[in-house]
């Protein structure tokens, strides 16, 4: 039985096209910017604000203020009104139990850990002081 050989043509660039050489690139204007494309939707676009997203109100839902503050600067300030009333602050680094404990007095009364922290530290050195005498 013979043998039948096919031949392969070679891949020649005058025979094949290059594929980028059907593409046409748009040929620079000189001395005219482009036009802009007018909008399809017809609406104004929306202008910058000073407080972007929710339009109108805050996180927590009460009307933006007209001249908003930068939240460091309000924490400075108050800061700085704390400190001029007397108020120190102190950093306290409680165990976990101790700090479950204060959540749940929290919880209980309904005020701030400062007020009971301040309640507790008051009646001790109340006590201390009736004691000394």
């Amino acid at each position: 039985m013979a043998k039948i050989t096919k031949q392969q043509l070679s891949f020649g660039t005058d025979f094949y096209p290059q594929p980028d050489s059907s593409i046409r690139k748009p040929e620079p204007v000189s001395g005219q910017p482009g036009k802009a494309k007018p909008s399809r939707s017809g609406k104004e676009p929306v202008q910058a604000s000073l407080q972007p997203f929710l339009p109108g109100l805050s996180r927590r839902g009460r009307p933006r203020s007209k001249n908003p503050i930068a939240p460091s600067v309000r924490a400075s300030e108050s800061r700085k009104r704390r400190i001029e009333g007397g108020v120190k602050r102190i950093e306290l680094l409680l165990e976990p139990a101790i700090a479950a404990d204060l959540d749940a007095l929290v919880a209980h009364f309904k005020v701030s850990r400062v007020e009971i922290i301040s309640r507790f530290v008051a009646k001790t050195a109340k006590r201390i002081q009736v004691a000394l005498k």
